[in-house]
């Protein structure tokens, strides 16, 4: 398999997306493999149209905006935020979702996605959008090894030295899904869940990168018994399983802001058997 450019994976991207999105199946066709792994399973094409069509209730149309994008062109793959309306534009709510594809011979082979299901909810009329132009933050910091680094940012996770070591990894300030945090205050969204679940472990699926924009993009499965309330559900002695799919982009080399989708239903459903 060889490598495309930027360019190239990204437009074949975006014209995927469109023709979904306009249920043109045609299209749509042209762009994907005959098999290809639709979250972790194996589909033929028409099975995939069918389930991206279906996913929403009969009648519904889904209205997908792009907010970021990476290309990894080592790897032929993207990560996208997108905003998506399911329904009206004028009146339904908006929810976030995290997409990775990677393509083969400019078609696409795998795709795995996650939408923030509690952003769906009608409280949140709207989520929000990536503020400043990725251009304007990303300032290269050449030399930096960014899997290097996001593997070791995830070292410090598991290994419970974030008070010590995230002052390497991230910004004094930095947002998360669009709120201002400081260091102080950005280690408590991951050290809560270790403490309301035994054992957490971080494990990294799949990492992309995107060294001209100094963005990262990584999908962890996370392992672990719950202890405590936390998610939304109560512990009942399960062990759990679940998924985060993230971006991140870095300026002058460290974290400055995160989006972030996490496998809330799933976790909730093994805790209700």
């Amino acid at each position: 398999m060889t490598s495309t450019s930027a360019t190239g994976v990204e437009s074949v991207f975006r014209s995927l997306i469109q023709h979904l999105d306009e249920q043109d199946w045609d299209e749509v066709e042209r762009r994907v493999q005959p098999i290809i792994d639709y979250n972790g399973q194996a589909l033929a094409a028409t099975v995939f149209f069918a389930a991206e069509s279906n996913s929403l209730s009969p009648g519904m149309k889904l209205h997908r905006k792009l907010d970021t994008i990476i290309v990894d062109t080592s790897s032929n793959a993207v990560a996208a935020r997108y905003i998506n309306i399911a329904g009206s534009l004028d009146s339904a709510p908006e929810f976030q979702e995290i997409i990775f594809a990677w393509f083969v011979d400019n078609r696409l082979a795998r795709w795995q996605s996650l939408r923030d299901e509690a952003g769906s909810e009608p409280q949140h009329s709207a989520v929000p959008r990536t503020p400043t132009p990725i251009g304007a933050l990303s300032s290269r910091h050449d030399g930096l090894d960014l899997k290097e680094l996001y593997k070791a940012y995830i070292t410090s996770i598991n290994e419970k030295t974030m008070e010590r070591n995230f002052e390497r990894f991230c910004q004094p300030g930095l947002e998360h899904n669009g709120r201002r945090l400081t260091i102080t205050e950005y280690i408590p969204l991951i050290s809560d869940s270790q403490d309301a679940i035994q054992n957490l472990h971080f494990h990294i699926e799949e990492l992309l990168v995107d060294e001209e924009t100094q963005q990262i993009a990584a999908r962890l499965e996370f392992t672990g018994t719950p202890v405590r309330e936390w998610g939304g559900a109560k512990p009942n002695g399960n062990s759990v399983k679940f998924h985060e799919n993230v971006m991140y982009q870095l300026h002058e080399g460290k974290i400055a802001r995160v989006w972030s989708v996490i496998e809330l239903n799933v976790y909730r459903q093994q805790l209700s058997r």
